[in-house]
């Protein structure tokens, strides 16, 4: 029910309840009615699900063909291999899905507390499980909050709702306010505590307005369930290429199995045709490569406080042309400072000017404390935090003075006084010294109206700037307890979360890279657009909107329109903000959205890039998102993109690799169809050709570092194919050079009365060692290979070398002879393949 529209009263009306409480038999009733107060449980991720899944891509089904035919036409070592490549593919898929899935409990356990009620007019302690519709809820400083609860009374309240709105701030809050607008954001509606958050100090009495799904948490719950992510671009990117190379390759196997029948040739030798054709097209290695890349950038990202939940995002990260990101803690400290203190005069003091009854009353009129602990740590009220690390931090030596000061009277600050003050003893002397909000300390000053109002006039425009304001008066006196009476006004502070250090410079780095960056809070307006401004997202307030004027627009188009038009939105509920995301992804984005509460979830989920906080941020926020950024630092998250863009690079070296010596291999195979020759080289010789140069050398080339610039190109349109004309130019001219000059020899020891086992042999050698040297001019698409320092990847030499030291091992080793059918050659034939 929308509890908060109406006044305490008749909300227990409404609910035919009362102050007592229920009784345990209407309690009973009520929980068989409307359930348990909890949400749904989570489906189960199938590993056998995982498994299968990885065969569900054309490139495999072609290879499970080709396998099926080597049987049928007796290869059987052929197909082992052929099985034995996909199964392995098929497995590592499998291990890196199901070990990046948790089992998502952390939204139910937010809720799950035991809480005291009023049952039959007696105070118990019940699970939050069994709490329902109309009970009375006893809370106190610390306790979760277990259902929306329409506040009755309270007492010195404070309540954390960070975890439904994402702002640290704790919330004071009113029984006696009443609404009369649907639409008022939940972090507006004062006269209600909501599911999942807590009490962070006093006492609150209320009454159970909603529980379980119809909690404004079990809204976001149900929301998230909604929430289902798209593909990244590289899945979709792979599956356009594994779908037309297999088109390629049928083609191509069709125009040589007709030109093979034309001249003749047998069934099981065009089946034997058949199969090294798709064999040879067909990059066996290209999954596990990727994943490699992939693993790799990963390993990249996880050293600059980036760490990767699910593999793809690190290429998607990379592929992202806007960040929306959430403003706490992402791009502010998520702490409040103490930045400026006004006098009455309006002028803005250092702290060496401010008056030293100022400096007092920051310290006497306070209630945080501080203890040593690796470090010191801050307890208390944010703003008396904030004030007590203000005099720390420029004067620690008269902080110690204030230390042995004695304090005699106190009135602790009150929500409803606005105000709070204390009498203390200063060398010999008694001060008075009052705290609160501008309005409040005013009316203990003896000041003429005009003073006042312009006082005020300066208050408010600091408050229009997103500070938050804090006033104080003092008054030497020798009265008994605190005397309030024609105080001297000393001046405010302005309080604010400031910007974390390198925020400005990294968000400057995302606009170089082309990358547009937004805001999305649920913090005040003129807060969001003061840090906004600061950072130079925005420039004029127009730019600004909050989710009140939002929800008020019933046009989707006009929506859209104005949508596409801010930078900065401000007071948005978690369903605006799944909704900004969709609006942003149909106008062509391809979208990284920062968050780091429960309310952020659902964004996070729907998001083409998921990206929460590892330091604040709950876990929910951290198991609906895709990266993980550990340090909570905008910086963190241009780092990642920089990586990810890095590890697309290193892909598309790696399938340039794959599909140009693929094309070579293509071409060995058919030009013996058209010079009318046996077999340049068998089905297995082919798999092994992958296996011992590609299989390796990709693992050197994911490990390449970034080219210069990285971050000074524009981001990739997420429809941009892979196989795009400048990688077909390149592997149509290398793909033909090393297959018109390997089948060359071939020809021409074939011809000169060598064995079919020898020109193989020889064929075979010659393309291990092109595919060995060829991997040297796909580290770059724009760099020269001499451009580049040939140690610079260090695993590079290494491999390659490996690579050609296991063939010619195979070459000598009986039994790999007896499957590769190769043999050892000598000196010559060496010097012959070599030049």
């Amino acid at each position: 029910m929308k509890a908060f529209l109406l006044s305490k009263e008749d909300t227990i009306k409404k609910l035919n309840s009362s102050v007592k409480g229920l009784s345990s038999s209407e309690a009973e009733k009520r929980l068989e009615s409307y359930g348990l107060n909890k949400l749904p449980e989570e489906k189960r991720v199938n590993i056998l699900k995982i498994f299968l899944t990885q065969f569900k891509s054309p490139l495999i089904y072609v290879l499970l063909l080709a396998a099926v035919v080597s049987i049928v036409i007796g290869h059987m070592t052929d197909a082992v291999f052929i099985f034995a490549v996909v199964m392995i593919n098929a497995l590592i898929g499998t291990f890196q899905e199901f070990s990046a899935w948790k089992k998502s409990t952390a939204l139910k356990d937010k809720v799950k507390t035991v809480c005291q009620v009023l049952r039959d007019g007696s105070k118990i302690s019940i699970e939050s499980e069994k709490i329902t519709l109309g009970d009375i809820v006893f809370l106190e400083s610390g306790s979760k909050v277990p259902a929306d609860i329409r506040l009755i009374e309270e007492r010195k309240l404070k309540v954390d709702e960070s975890l439904l709105t994402g702002e640290s701030v704790e919330v004071e809050k009113y029984p006696e306010a009443v609404y009369h607008d649907e639409s008022i954001p939940v972090a507006d509606r004062k006269n209600m505590l909501f599911a999942g958050s807590y009490v962070a100090a006093g006492r609150a009495t209320g009454v159970v307005s909603d529980i379980g799904e119809n909690t404004e948490v079990g809204k976001i719950a149900a929301l998230l369930a909604s929430s289902e992510s798209g593909k990244s671009p590289l899945i979709t990117r792979m599956e356009k290429f594994s779908l037309h190379l297999v088109y390629i390759i049928l083609g191509v196997v069709l125009l040589f199995a007709v030109i093979g029948m034309i001249r003749g040739m047998g069934l099981t030798d065009l089946f034997f045709f058949s199969v090294a054709l798709a064999v040879a097209a067909i990059p066996e290695g290209l999954p596990v490569a990727i994943s490699i890349a992939l693993t790799a950038g990963g390993i990249a990202m996880s050293k600059r406080n980036v760490i990767i939940r699910k593999l793809a995002s690190i290429e998607s990260l990379g592929s992202c042309t806007l960040i929306a990101s959430d403003k706490t803690g992402t791009l502010t400290k998520n702490e409040l400072t103490v930045k400026h203190f006004i006098n009455p005069r309006g002028e803005n003091l250092n702290w060496d000017e401010i008056p030293i009854q100022a400096k007092q009353a920051f310290y006497f009129c306070n209630e945080a404390s501080a203890v040593i602990n690796d470090g010191w740590e801050f307890f208390g009220d944010q703003v008396d935090v904030a004030l007590l690390k203000f005099i720390r931090k420029n004067d620690e030596k008269y902080l110690q003075k204030l230390y042995g000061c004695r304090k005699i009277d106190e009135i602790p600050y009150e929500p409803v006084n606005g105000f709070a003050a204390a009498s203390t003893e200063i060398d010999k002397e008694i001060y008075h010294f009052a705290k609160g909000s501008a309005e409040n300390i005013l009316e203990f000053c003896s000041l003429n109206n005009e003073d006042k109002t312009s006082i005020i006039h300066e208050v408010d425009s600091w408050a229009a700037k997103g500070y938050r304001t804090i006033a104080f008066a003092c008054k030497k006196s020798s009265a008994d307890g605190v005397d309030l009476e024609k105080m001297t006004f000393l001046g405010f502070v302005a309080i604010i979360d400031p910007l974390r250090e390198g925020v400005k410079e990294a968000i400057q780095d995302a606009f170089k890279a082309g990358i547009k960056v937004i805001m999305i809070t649920g913090d005040h307006p003129a807060t969001a657009y003061t840090i906004a401004e600061e950072l130079g997202i925005v420039s004029d307030f127009d730019e600004v909107i909050n989710g009140y004027d939002l929800a008020k627009i019933e046009d989707s188009e006009e929506k859209k329109r104005i949508v596409l038009d801010k930078k900065v939105f401000a007071r948005i509920s978690p369903e605006q903000k799944k909704e900004l995301v969709s609006i942003f992804e149909d106008a062509g984005h391809f979208i990284a959205v920062t968050g780091d509460g429960v309310n952020d979830a659902p964004a996070l989920k729907y998001a083409n890039v998921g990206v929460s906080m590892g330091k604040s941020g709950t876990d929910v926020a951290r198991e609906s998102s895709d990266v993980v950024i550990t340090d909570d630092h905008f910086q963190s998250i241009v780092n990642g993109i920089e990586e990810g863009r890095i590890a697309y690079d290193n892909i598309r070296k790696i399938i340039f690799l794959l599909i140009s010596t693929g094309a070579a291999e293509i071409i060995l195979v058919t030009f013996s169809v058209v010079f009318n020759t046996p077999m340049s080289l068998t089905p297995l010789q082919i798999l092994w050709l992958n296996l011992v140069t590609n299989g390796v050398q990709d693992v050197a080339l994911a490990l390449e570092k970034g080219e210069p610039g990285v971050l000074n190109r524009k981001p990739r349109s997420p429809d941009e194919g892979i196989f795009d004309s400048i990688m077909i130019r390149r592997v149509l001219m290398s793909g033909l050079y090393m297959g018109l000059v390997a089948f060359g020899a071939f020809y021409f020891f074939y011809s000169s009365g060598y064995s079919v086992f020898e020109s193989r042999n020889y064929a075979l050698l010659l393309m291990v060692l092109f595919e060995n040297v060829h991997v040297f001019n796909s580290r770059s698409e724009t760099l020269q290979i001499w451009k580049i320092k040939l140690f610079e990847n260090k695993f590079l030499v290494p491999m390659v070398l490996f690579a050609q030291l296991v063939h010619i091992a195979s070459m000598r080793i009986p039994i790999m002879q007896e499957v590769l059918d190769v043999q050892p050659v000598g000196i010559n034939t060496w010097i012959v393949l070599l030049l």
